[in-house]
């Protein structure tokens, strides 16, 4: 749902769980941050905002299971009241709910679908409702948990009912009930087919008579007698969908809540549909089009399972979600560097078939082009540097068909060659650094080894990095000089039961490290080195996987090696968290925290003390990863305004350009 729930005259969104209303409070900008939740009581099931009081605030009128209808007075700033209930008898499941004036008193009221059939709350005004009226169906349960839309399909003044239908072993279908006018409805008409999960009105054909779209989708021509004719097919892939001008040029278009839009050509048909990556980790919910940038034009806002993707209108019937690279069986990380040496960004994406290589092109509408490609199996996520001191990067990463970690020297033109297989592992996260420090690279990686390089591309035998007592492997792995003596330390965390631990080894400067344990109980995942409070001291942000949403925890380091954790956390967007990234995207010379989870970013700006701001989030590609921050689209380096570069395991790469001014 989309509507303005605070009085700011900008459009917010407002989303159901099972018990939690949450309202996302628009910036004006097409953009979001976190707003307040509400718990209603009840199980929900359907929501429609509207001012029921009078008051200027935006309420809710909700369908709830076992509880009928649910009245939910606004506050004004984004926050709604406990819901007054009005019964649907011993009706357990109902369905959508639909509002409008039904008894042609100017006063709004509601109509569910229930087991027992179509319940109709006249309303009294000022949101009070009376006891529900049931026109029953038969057989019971045929309209249970039914889609329902309402308007004036036969032209006589009085608002009619469409309702998805399904008897029980009988033809399934939707059904029309003509109203009266008084609150009362005529004898249904019947339509059978497949039943309707979602049904939307629309004037497909332009003729200004309300036609009917229902799931597949298919639609039905209203005669402007009442009766629907049809069916039509239409192509879009997904669940729910609207129906909308969205390319202005007069002709309804279709619009899908999994990202997919055709556009209209009239006369019921419609263009091959054009997918916008849009999250996509769970099943989607619905999807509303409604001007978010005030510039007159129709954005998309698509929810999906426990999160929303917002896609921002060209005017010209193309959407805006970032710009997508297509990438057959991407995985969600890689490496990003100048792997041709023409001075701008490449990107070394992980895939079902090894590393494919992007090379940029300095042109943020198409930031990327597809290069070359080496095959291996099993591969994990690559890191890149250059191994072997000629000036060009090159790629270590870990693969089950290598045996190890291979080094594979750059040639220059984004192609690479396989110089050296080092037999560690599992080694799913490498960190490089010099830890004996003779200015030649070595690695060290999450099975607990680390590797000496010869300086040029190859390593000497891999060894257990010794601790007290013996871990036998990390989750993740970070790399950094902790006590200021000017060699490389690591952190690395467990989040297992039992261990949950963070673990500092400071580099002895004898070939290994004294270590100590900061004990976590919130599963700490990923970790990242930076100085978050500008003391000149590298600090550690942590991920802690067992908080719902995940909490990144910072740890202030006293630049001596020890760490102090802060009393502030800062949320991932979403419960289903990959690593956090550190860096300065806004071009204050502040660290922030990039905060990717379930297809959306949460960008936390920093204040320059260990603090950060309530993160804004933005949408990325279904199911996004590693975030990289790049400059891909031209704008000075020196602005410190980097790209946000987003392999996706979907099958592409996100890129979101910075327009920050």
């Amino acid at each position: 749902m989309v509507a303005d729930v605070n009085g700011d005259g900008i459009p917010d969104v407002v989303s159901l769980s099972a018990t939690t209303i949450t309202t996302l409070l628009g910036n004006g900008d097409g953009t979001f941050s976190p707003g307040p939740s509400s718990t209603p009581g009840g199980n929900l099931i359907s929501a429609v905002p509207v001012d029921l009081s009078g008051n200027g605030k935006i309420d809710l009128l909700i369908s709830g299971y076992e509880h009928g209808l649910g009245v939910c007075f606004g506050n004004g700033d984004g926050t709604f009241q406990a819901a007054t209930y009005y019964s649907t008898g011993t009706d357990t499941l109902q369905g959508y709910v639909v509002v409008g004036d039904f008894n042609g008193d100017g006063i709004p009221d509601a109509a569910i679908p229930a087991d027992s059939g179509i319940w109709l709350f006249t309303g009294k005004g000022g949101g009070l409702f009376s006891q529900g009226v049931l026109t029953p169906i038969t057989p019971y349960e045929a309209t249970q948990g039914a889609s329902v839309v309402a308007a004036d399909f036969n032209g006589d003044g009085h608002l009619d009912l469409a309702v998805a239908y399904r008897p029980n072993g009988e033809q399934t279908g939707f059904m029309v009930l003509f109203g009266n006018g008084n609150g009362m409805f005529q004898t249904p008409v019947f339509y059978a087919g497949t039943e309707p999960s979602w049904m939307v009105i629309a004037d497909i054909n332009s003729d200004g008579r309300p036609d009917l779209v229902v799931s597949g989708p298919t639609i039905y021509i209203n005669n402007g007698k009442g009766v629907l004719l049809g069916p039509i097919k239409a192509s879009l892939p997904g669940d729910q969908f609207t129906v909308g001008d969205v390319n202005g040029d007069g002709i309804p278009d279709l619009v899908g809540s999994s990202g997919y839009v055709a556009l209209g050509l009239g006369e019921a048909k419609f263009a091959t549909p054009l997918y916008y990556p849009v999250e996509s980790s769970g099943s989607s919910a619905n999807v509303v089009l409604a001007d978010l940038y005030k510039k007159g034009l129709k954005d998309i806002v698509a929810g999906e399972n426990l999160a929303v993707t917002v896609l921002l209108n060209h005017g010209n019937g193309t959407f805006e979600d970032g710009e997508w690279t297509s990438v057959p069986g991407s995985s969600n990380c890689g490496a990003a560097a100048d792997f041709n040496g023409d001075g701008k960004s490449d990107l070394a994406v992980l895939t079902s078939q090894g590393i494919t290589v992007l090379l940029g092109t300095g042109n943020g509408s198409a930031p990327y082009t597809i290069g070359p490609s080496f095959t291996v199996t099993g591969a994990a996520c690559p890191i890149t540097a250059d191994l072997n001191g000629d000036g060009i990067p090159d790629l270590l990463l870990g693969a089950n068909g290598l045996g190890g970690v291979g080094a594979y020297l750059g040639n220059g033109d984004g192609t690479f060659d396989l110089a050296w297989v080092i037999p560690v592992g599992p080694a799913n996260n490498i960190v490089l650094g010099d830890f004996n420090h003779d200015g030649k690279l070595d690695f060290a990686d999450s099975s607990g080894e680390m590797a000496l390089g010869n300086g040029d591309g190859t390593f000497q035998a891999p060894v257990a990095i010794p601790m007290t007592p013996e871990v036998g492997g990390f989750t993740w792995i970070a790399a950094g000089d902790l006590n200021n003596d000017g060699w490389t330390d690591l952190v690395a965390t467990n989040p297992n039961y039992g261990i949950s631990a963070i673990y500092v080894l400071l580099n002895n400067h004898k070939g290994g490290f004294d270590d100590y344990t900061i004990k976590n109980t919130a599963a700490p995942a990923s970790v990242m080195l930076a100085d978050v409070n500008k003391d000149g001291n590298l600090d550690a942000v942590v991920e802690q996987s067992a908080n719902s949403p995940n909490l990144a925890a910072i740890y202030l380091g006293n630049g001596k090696g020890g760490f102090t954790l802060a009393s502030a956390t800062v949320a991932f967007p979403g419960p289903d968290a990959v690593p956090l990234q550190i860096g300065d995207v806004n071009g204050d010379g502040i660290p922030d925290m990039i905060l990717p989870s379930d297809g959306s970013i949460g960008i936390a700006l920093g204040m320059g003390n260990g603090t950060f701001l309530t993160p804004i989030v933005i949408g990325a590609g279904p199911a996004e990863g590693q975030i990289f921050l790049q400059n891909l689209h031209g704008q000075s380096p020196n602005a410190g305004l980097p790209d946000l570069v987003a392999p996706d395991a979907s099958g592409g790469v996100m890129v979101l350009l910075n327009l920050t001014k």
